[in-house]
């Protein structure tokens, strides 16, 4: 006689395969299974590899970031922890920069976790499903803690992670944040009802997963919204506060990100509002919500496809207004998010006054109208039952999930570009010489060769660079090497009409080389006669033009007279064996920033630059060794904050599990002496 099966064994077995069909339909119907969900069709038009890629039409062409940007930041993080460091700098990107600060590497997020343990080529679309899995699977658990019915969850899950913005921004750090929401949603949910250890560590953790997502302005409004809704079902203080107060353990659990990100963003050229886009969202966007391929701008910052089924639900759940607060909230959260993204008087305000991007709240908008259309499912469920009965009314909602996941996964298709794994680091014979030279040097791509954040991949100094946040004394240290602008395609350009004559700042800052395309009119005698320059040209073919500058100065080197010879350089230090004929200043061309330290034969020594100038060490006479290496103070208070969260964390979950054993007294059979 065969045991029966227990109901909750079966509901989970039930919810494994439908997160694991959910898995198939998704990497099928993405394309993962042709290769990785990655726009490299994009250097066809870009040299040195315009001419050997494959010239056709570039498929998601404003989808370059995770091109130009996020696979090489993986790829230089997975060099330096394989080799047992921290990559807390990377000199590769605008003369060198906070790497773990600039937030949006994201190399502390679980969800970044495939890519970054088995590399591009096998983890990177690992990685873009996990996302997917972790939206759907938390949005379903979130919508059935409050009450919602199966078919109801399972459609807010589909309209949550495959929804026009969430398949949009899957490249991007910015979904690792969203998907987590829903988890937080749900336990600091739970936390505000029960009083207990674990759901205490489960609202710091969850809190932890979302800061980490990489994209704070986006984690920052969903901890915003959150707080909100908790805040609503919440009864009395005492729970808000617990609540509160998790979250807060959670945010130290972070601070190893945070307060490196804070420390660089208080630097940069972004805290005063320089080289910021101010823009709203066009009103014939809203199209986009039953058209998801209309071309009416950016086809992933104004992505905002629920399905049709989905919205009218949500129209339809619109209908418990007046009797739930609940709908009201995320009535009111739907509404504003579509206020403060739309072109109108308010979102010009904003977008003028302050210094966030409010049309990236667009993509919690998959949140408020999941809730709502599983709130209208329901209520449109239970007339149907009162009238067709039972099974046809599980039949037909049943009917309008499936239409709605078939709604969401046709708009999907063809958002992300398909790229075979070994496109992601090809290389030509220009880039092959410069790979193989051993001394510090930095290149100049003029034009839109080598787009900027590409060198990181090869392990080339660059001097430009892409980034939401960028040093701002660098680009004004910068600007005595040319003017620089954007194209169409390629952020952070310096075109060659555009060099600074003299070329000066191009011999202080170790600039060896210049990149051309082989079909610019610029050879090194037209450069030389036209800015002052000593170029020479020793590479041309049809990948590029190399040009050598003949007066660069060494990275390292001295004011006076004597010898510096560099025996050890990493991302973080720099070790120089110095031999000087009398007390002098060691320059190492480096930017300065907060977070250098130098000792000379181990003994601290003072670095007197400014932010952004290089870094200059006094050393006296005679042989001696140099470190120069970087210890920011902001990793190293956010690390100790982290270690105090969890040992706060520790003592809380241990005191309220205690607790709440003494509150629920001796087990049964057991009595108590006097």
């Amino acid at each position: 006689m065969t045991s029966p099966v227990h109901p909750r064994s079966s509901a989970r077995l039930w919810g494994a395969a439908a997160v694991a069909g959910l898995a198939v339909v998704c990497w099928f119907g993405l394309g993962m299974n042709r290769g990785l969900l990655l726009s490299s069709d994009v250097k066809s038009r870009c040299w040195p590899w315009a001419s050997s890629y494959p010239r056709s039409e570039v498929q998601a062409p404003v989808l370059t970031d995770p091109v130009w940007q996020f696979v090489p930041w993986l790829e230089f993080a997975r060099r330096e922890l394989n080799a047992g460091r921290l990559p807390l700098w990377n000199p590769h990107q605008n003369g060198g920069v906070p790497f773990l600060g600039n937030a949006q590497s994201a190399i502390a997020s679980p969800l970044f976790a495939p890519a970054l343990l088995l590399g591009v080529e096998r983890g990177w679309n690992l990685s873009l499903l996990l996302r997917i899995l972790v939206a759907a699977v938390g949005m379903y658990l979130w919508l059935r803690d409050v009450e919602r019915s199966r078919a109801a969850a399972t459609l807010g899950a589909l309209m949550f992670s495959i929804s026009g913005p969430s398949i949009a921004w899957l490249e991007h750090p910015i979904s690792m944040v969203i998907a987590s929401i829903p988890i937080l949603l749900l336990l600091a949910r739970r936390l505000a009802r029960e009083h207990s250890g674990a759901g205490f560590a489960g609202v710091a953790v969850a809190t932890y997963l979302v800061l980490a997502g990489g994209h704070p302005e986006t984690a920052a409004m969903a901890v915003a919204v959150v707080a909100g809704a908790t805040a609503l079902e919440a009864h009395g203080w005492r729970p808000r506060v617990r609540t509160a107060l998790a979250a807060c353990v959670g945010v130290l659990l972070a601070a190893p990100l945070l307060v490196p990100f804070a420390e660089y963003l208080s630097l940069s050229a972004a805290a005063q509002g320089e080289d910021r886009a101010v823009f709203t969202l066009s009103v014939s966007a809203l199209v986009r919500f039953i058209v998801p391929h209309a071309t009416t701008g950016n086809p992933i910052t104004e992505a905002s496809t629920v399905s049709i089924v989905g919205l009218c639900l949500a129209l339809f759940g619109l209908g418990h207004i007046r009797r739930s607060r609940q709908v009201r909230y995320w009535a009111g959260v739907a509404f504003l998010i579509v206020v403060v993204s739309y072109d109108n008087p308010v979102s010009r305000l904003l977008a003028l006054h302050t210094p966030v991007y409010w049309t990236r709240s667009l993509i919690l908008l998959p949140l408020a109208l999941g809730f709502l259309a599983a709130t209208g499912l329901d209520s449109l469920r239970s007339l149907a039952k009162r009238r067709l009965g039972e099974r046809s009314a599980m039949l037909a909602a049943s009917a309008l999930v499936v239409m709605a996941g078939a709604e969401l996964l046709a708009a999907a298709r063809g958002v992300h570009a398909v790229t075979p794994p070994e496109d992601v680091d090809l290389t030509t014979p220009l880039l092959r010489r410069l790979t193989t030279e051993s001394e510090p040097f930095r290149i100049l791509p003029l034009h839109t060769f080598l787009p900027p954040d590409s060198a990181t991949a090869l392990g080339l100094d660059d001097v430009r660079g892409y980034d939401a946040i960028t040093p701002r004394a660098w680009l004004r240290e910068r600007e005595a090497m040319g003017r620089f602008t954007s194209t169409n395609i390629v952020t952070d350009v310096l075109e060659p009409r555009n060099l600074a004559p003299g070329g000066r700042a191009l011999d202080l800052w170790n600039v060896k080389y210049l990149l051309l395309h082989p079909q610019l009119p610029y050879t090194a005698e037209r450069l030389n006669s036209e800015f002052g320059l000593d170029l020479e040209e020793i590479y041309l073919g049809s990948d590029g033009r190399l040009l050598r500058n003949r007066r660069v100065l060494p990275r390292a080197r001295l004011r006076g007279e004597g010898t510096v010879h560099v025996t050890e350089r990493r991302a973080t230090r720099w070790r120089l064996d110095v031999d000087a004929r009398e007390s002098t200043v060691l320059v190492l061309a480096n930017p300065m920033f907060p977070g250098w330290r130098a000792r000379v034969d181990g003994k601290r020594a003072p670095i007197a630059s400014r932010t952004g100038t290089p870094i200059e060490v006094r050393v006296p006479g005679g042989r001696h060794t140099v470190e120069i290496s970087y210890e920011p103070l902001s990793f190293r208070l956010g690390a100790g904050m982290c270690v105090a969260a969890l040992l706060v964390l520790g003592m809380i979950v241990w005191r309220i599990g205690w607790s709440c054993r003494l509150a629920a007294g001796p087990p049964r059979g057991e009595t108590t002496s006097r």
